[in-house]
Formats: structure tokens, sequence, C-alpha cells
């Protein structure tokens, strides 16, 4: 069992051309190198595999595709955005998130 966290610090995201399931792929790298590979089941309907540590400091998530967008929009939009992976006491609970923000902080922009 096991628990860690790690802010995002690039992302990078794919549709496979040569592939009959699994065409899209999310990547998120964090700042201390630590990666979650972010997959997609086509199928809204489906069971989705829990997250899982594959490696030290990486990691699988699963989605539904029509997720996609939501996920995008928040590592565009938002920041910081982190990764939480925890698979403690047989209850899976990852997620990627942001933290706490206040109310009425609007989005991120790049003017200071």
């Amino acid at each position: 069992m096991a628990q860690a966290q790690f802010q995002v610090a690039s992302y990078n995201y794919y549709h496979w051309s040569s592939r009959s399931r699994g065409k899209v792929n999310l990547n998120l790298t964090g700042t201390g190198g630590e990666t979650c590979a972010v997959w997609f089941t086509e199928d809204p309907a489906a069971t989705l595999p829990d997250a899982a540590q594959l490696a030290p400091n990486y990691y699988s998530f699963y989605y539904h595709l029509h997720q996609l967008p939501t996920l995008i929009d928040m590592l565009r939009n938002e920041g910081p955005v982190y990764v939480y992976f925890n698979d403690d006491n047989g209850w899976p609970n990852s997620r990627i998130s942001t933290s706490n923000e206040p109310v009425g902080e609007g989005e991120v922009s790049g003017a200071p």
C-alpha cells in the first residue's frame, strides 16, 4: 500500500492511429521527474481499473474518454495541478486535481 503526490510541471497527450483500443494517452510529468500515464477507455459504461503504482515515481491512472476535455481544461487553465496516488487500506483514492483555491480567484493568467 502506498501514498504519493506530486505537482505537475508539464504534460503531453496524443492519439494513436495504429491501435484498435487505448488510442488516447495523457502523460503528466512532475517537478521531481515523476510520471503519471493516464489511459482512457472509450466505453463510458466500462469499469475502470484502479490507479496503480507500476514503479518508483511511475503511476497509471484510468479515465473514461469523455473525461479528457475536462482534464485538458484543468491542465491549461488551473494551477497548480497535482497528482495524488493513494491505494492504502484497499480503497483506491487517487486523483488529478487542483489544491484549495479562493472563491472568485478567476482563472490562471500570465499577468502578475
